[in-house]
């Protein structure tokens, strides 16, 4: 059997130069076109290895890091806290306790600048305390500026009184009512105002204020009862809300007041901690 020459003997001698030509990395065809020659010993390569280009970025590449520009629509808005009262505050969590501070801006009051806030709240100064003990220091927890989820806060104590004035400002008549509160993590005793001949369940059911006003608040750590602290006045999230016990209304002339805003009152910022 003849057959064709090199077809079970190897390349024919004729066929090296032409295949020679035809394959690999950075050869060109017979019709000049570049074809790919695979495993060329000798890989074409322009940037000197990884990051041997000048001006290349491991990270950034070859355009380098971002440089933030003034009339960049997409540069974000600075940080920096903006002028206005500065509030101390305390805000109590499901097992977790903040202490700090709060720029109101233009708001004359915490909890108008509480109820227009949404996602995270900005507390300068702001460091997590003991459980039940936040006058105690903690050398381990630093001082700094935290960011806490609003819909995680079950309650924020006001300790800087601002009773500024507000001209022209509308009085709501309002109703005095002694309820206790259950919230996750904690039991509270204190007094909400509902406007006067109004329902509490139009109250409860109410979107908004999104955070409500009590006075005259004692709380409890469910997790340990003895654990006790009272407030002249904190401001309490209404989605945090388990339960309320809506209490008998109390004698005349101690549970009604016309036209008191609890916001306003002249109320001393004291804070009593004890056991039960």
């Amino acid at each position: 059997m003849s057959g064709r020459p090199g077809f079970f003997g190897g390349i024919r001698p004729s066929d090296a130069p032409e295949r020679g030509a035809d394959f690999g990395f950075g050869s060109e065809g017979r019709d000049g076109t570049p074809v790919i020659r695979l495993g060329d010993p000798r890989p074409s390569r322009n940037d000197g290895g990884f990051g041997g280009t000048p001006g290349f970025d491991p990270i950034w590449g070859t355009l380098g890091p971002p440089v933030a520009q003034a009339s960049d629509p997409w540069r974000a808005p600075s940080e920096d806290v903006e002028d206005g009262p500065i509030v101390d505050v305390e805000i109590f969590g499901d097992g977790f306790q903040i202490q700090g501070q709060i720029c109101t801006g233009q708001f004359p009051r915490l909890s108008d600048w509480l109820n227009m806030q949404q996602g995270f709240i900005q507390v300068q100064e702001g460091s997590l305390a003991h459980l039940g003990h936040g006058n105690l220091p903690d050398p381990d927890h630093q001082k700094g500026t935290l960011w806490v989820r609003l819909s995680q806060i079950v309650m924020v104590v006001e300790h800087t009184v601002m009773a500024a004035p507000r001209p022209g400002a509308p009085v709501v008549q309002k109703e005095r009512r002694k309820a206790t509160i259950v919230t996750p993590g904690y039991s509270m005793r204190g007094n909400l105002h509902v406007h006067s001949y109004g329902s509490m369940k139009q109250f409860l059911e109410s979107p908004d204020p999104h955070f409500i006003p009590v006075t005259e608040l004692t709380m409890r750590w469910i997790n340990d009862p003895a654990l006790v602290s009272r407030f002249p006045f904190a401001l309490v999230n209404r989605e945090q809300l388990i339960s309320l016990l809506d209490e008998p209304a109390t004698p005349a002339g101690e549970g009604s007041q016309a036209g008191a805003d609890p916001e306003s009152s002249d109320v001393s910022d004291h804070r009593r901690w004890g056991a039960a």
